[in-house]
């Protein structure tokens, strides 16, 4: 076996530069008729007016209003025209509120619009508009609400979100949730629970279907939506492990400290208790064990990885501890999995602050979806946003799964049979992630199959049940991105289980079967019984991924969750397996219609080759950087790429770049991160070369540079830089000794307000894997570490 070494740590050059700026002003609509543009603007005020008196208000005077715009609209100066912005709600959609003398002001301002204007300041924003309305009964239906209706129960509960204007503290805000919640009272609607965060202010309530009507008309409602469903669905089949090691050993006691968010863990199991340092629960009057299964489903992968393996060799040790947080109990009627009473958001807040400001956990596994909340294209709700909020609060990594597809029966999804219609239907609106799977701060794991014989298919000759995924392609529940902008999600993808089509049963292949096919877990009900059992779902790929996480902090004890998740999708690619599954129109037709890469949207970054995770050896090293960095502003980092790696000589040799932060996030703004930290890989003959390219007081001089070797290249830098995490992977046959490469790394805030929510110095890490596996007698890692100590000499000298 090859030696192997700790990945290599590398300094970033002396040398910042301002990032290149230019002045912009948001540009002016043109309208022919400016007198008529203000008159029908006026009248459309004048109607959303009226109809605003007549919604359900819990105070007198504060209206919502909708506006509609064209172009770029200057948000932060709509208040010159009496009215307040609260949220962008679509590409050209905004929310406002304002009381009388507001809308008084707004409607003199429109009527005054090319007659007498003189004075008015801002006309661009007047003129940018194209409609006033309200915020409907329609707009405040959730995509579960208009899919599945209200329930038909005599009471039941529902979720809703206030607008959330100002920040949490702020006295307007603690006014409008003050008489919200008068208003509840005065109305008989019981509250169950209340979140107050800067970009949301949500309540659980309980109500009769008359009740329900009054929240759907209600003004400061931004949406009404059905409670949480896990969603986790699957069937099981037993592994009967006849041996186990007399006694198995307990982790070190200085190693990584992972939780399992979940149903809890059954902290007896024979392979899990000597792993075990807390169990809590978090539900209301339930016990912290696991009677539903999925917890300890889910740790057996976190701790172990690949249990098939471990079973095989029936080699078992734990190399990190285990803390469980029961957020899910079973549901005594239908035997799923479902959230406490009090919202996931409140609950989760407290696991984290208990787990990683208490316990000192850094790796948090989720394994959770609500299906009732599927991703709009354009806000990141709930669950998502406060991962999102805790991942930067705490420094702690969140790994979450995208979710199961089930199918649907309107539009029927498959209309026939699983098998004949995949791959098409991963690509389908109906199988776009769900909440918390858009968190940009998080890693999102999507699901990939392994087995392809159903059970019945190993037992008998005949045709029973046929999958139509193969090994290492995507599972046929996955679900698909992107996220956020565009951003890539799922980040990765592991081994999560297949599903089968039956073939023997006319017109019923559009059921799934996934017996045989899925992922050997533990059995949380092994007394009496077996240890383990099978079950497929992208639940049971994300742990795979958490256990990985958990072995790289082993190594790296310091690394921040920036620098994990870098690593971690640096060594990530698509399998050979899935490369060609999807036709060329296919591709084609979804990136026309959703500005995208298929594949990506499907398998993120890929699936993980563990060979260079933990340790570099001679032919693949890694290395890696943590930094600050200041706002418009370059840095740089030269690769310290040996010459025999830059030979001319024809032979496969490659670079991974990845950078992942953890920006401050607003759910209320349609860019959703508070600044961007991107890079760039390119050439040049030495540092000051490059830097004159990125050089603030030379742009009028020299061009603005993209990546170098764009051809070589699997990611674009516009793709990738949409996501908190990025990555990209350039292969080479021939390269030139004379030639430098520089990874430049640039920070730009959001324009108006993202500055108010970031730092001076925001962090984040830097991974980088240089591979010459063609090398008969490599010494890559050896002349690498040679050639980071000349750089760091020669900037001590500089």
């Amino acid at each position: 076996m090859a030696e192997q070494y700790k990945h290599i740590k590398i300094t970033k050059e002396k040398l910042e530069n301002d990032r290149r700026t230019r002045d912009y002003n948001i540009p002016t609509f043109k309208r022919g008729d400016l007198a008529g543009h203000g008159q029908k603007l006026n009248q459309a005020l004048g109607n959303a007016f009226a109809q605003a008196k007549k919604q359900v208000s819990s105070v007198e005077d504060r209206f919502i209003l909708k506006l509609e715009y064209t172009g770029m609209l200057d948000i932060k100066n709509l208040i010159k025209h009496g009215v307040e912005f609260i949220s962008q709600e679509g590409n050209n959609i905004c929310i406002v509120f304002a009381n009388e003398a507001g809308l008084a002001k707004f409607s003199d301002h429109l009527s005054r619009l090319g007659k007498n204007d003189a004075n008015i300041t801002y006309k661009q924003i007047l003129t940018a508009l194209e409609n006033v309305d309200n915020w409907t009964r329609s707009d405040r239906e959730s995509w579960a609400v208009k899919f599945y209706g209200l329930p038909k129960n005599d009471t039941f509960r529902l979720d809703i979100e206030l607008w959330p204007v100002q920040s949490s503290r702020h006295p307007l805000r603690q006014k409008l949730i003050q008489d919200f919640t008068a208003w509840l009272r005065a109305n008989h609607i019981r509250q169950i629970d209340q979140v107050s965060l800067d970009s949301l202010i949500m309540y659980r309530v309980e109500v009769t279907l008359a009740q329900a009507d009054l929240l759907l008309e209600h003004t400061d409602i931004r949406y009404v939506d059905l409670l949480p469903k896990s969603g986790i669905n699957y069937s099981q089949m037993n592994f009967d492990i006849a041996k186990l090691p007399g006694e198995i050993s307990a982790p070190a006691e200085n190693s990584a400290r992972v939780c399992i968010l979940d149903s809890g863990i059954n902290t007896n199991h024979p392979l899990l208790r000597s792993a075990i340092a807390e169990n809590t629960s978090f539900v209301t009057g339930e016990e912290a064990e696991d009677d539903a299964g999925h917890g300890t489903a889910v740790a057996g992968i976190a701790l172990y990885g690949d249990l098939e393996a471990a079973a095989a060799s029936n080699y078992w040790k734990p190399e990190f501890w285990l803390y469980s947080g029961k957020i899910l109990s079973r549901d005594k009627d239908t035997g799923e999995t479902k959230y406490d009473e009090k919202t996931i958001e409140s609950t989760l807040e407290k696991a984290v602050a208990y787990f990683a400001g208490e316990q000192g956990c850094r790796i948090f596994n989720l394994s959770i979806g609500n299906t009732n909340s599927p991703y709009d294209g354009f806000h990141v709700k709930g669950i998502a946003y406060i991962l999102d909020k805790l991942a930067r609060e705490y420094d702690v990594l969140f790994i979450v799964s995208a979710g199961n597809f089930n199918g649907c029966e309107e539009p029927p999804i498959p209309k026939e049979s699983w098998r004949e219609e995949y791959p098409s239907y991963l690509s389908c609106p109906e199988s776009i992630i769900i909440d918390p799977a858009p968190a940009l701060n998080a890693i999102t794991v999507g699901s990939l199959a392994r087995h392809n014989a159903h059970e019945n298919e190993q037992k008998y000759p005949e045709i029973h049940a046929l999958t139509p995924a193969g090994e290492r392609q995507p599972s046929p529940f996955t679900r698909h991105g992107p996220s956020v902008k565009g951003a890539i999600k799922p980040d990765l993808v592991a081994t999560g289980g297949n599903i089968a089509s039956p073939m023997r049963t006319e017109g019923k292949q559009w059921q799934a079967e996934a017996r045989g096919m899925g992922v050997l877990c533990l059995n949380h009900e092994f007394i009496g019984r077996t240890l383990f059992k099978e079950i497929s779902g992208t639940s049971f790929a994300a742990p795979y991924i958490t256990h990985l996480a958990a072995r790289l902090l082993n190594e790296y004890p310091t690394a921040s969750a920036n620098l994990l998740r870098a690593m971690l999708v640096n060594q990530a690619s698509i399998p050979n397996e899935s490369v060609g599954i999807f036709t060329k129109n296919h591709i084609d037709s979804h990136k026309e219609e959703n500005k995208s890469d298929l594949q990506r949207d499907v398998m993120g970054y890929g699936a993980i080759d563990t060979d260079a995770l933990f340790r570099s050896s001679e032919s693949a090293v890694v290395l890696h950087s943590e930094n600050t960095i200041k706002n418009n502003t370059h840095q740089f980092f030269e690769l310290p790429l040996p010459e025999h790696f830059l030979r001319s000589q024809r032979a496969k040799r490659e670079l991974r770049v990845s950078l992942a932060h953890s920006p401050a996030v607003r759910t209320t703004r349609l860019d959703y991160v508070a600044t961007k930290i991107f890079f760039k890989l390119v050439k040049g003959k030495s540092l000051a070369d490059v830097e004159r390219s990125f050089n603030h007081d030379l742009q009028d001089e020299t061009k603005v540079r993209n990546d170098d070797a764009v051809t070589n290249r699997e990611i674009t830098s516009q793709a990738r830089s949409k996501g908190t995490v990025q990555a990209s992977i350039w292969s080479f046959k021939q390269l030139s000794p004379n030639v430098k490469w520089f990874v430049v790394v640039t920070r730009q805030d959001r324009p108006d307000w993202g500055a108010q929510m970031s730092l001076e110095e925001e962090a984040y890490a830097l991974a980088i894997t240089i591979t010459d596996r063609e090398n008969i007698e490599p010494q890559l890692y050896t002349q690498i570490q040679n050639r980071v100590q000349i750089q760091e000499r020669e900037r001590a000298r500089a």
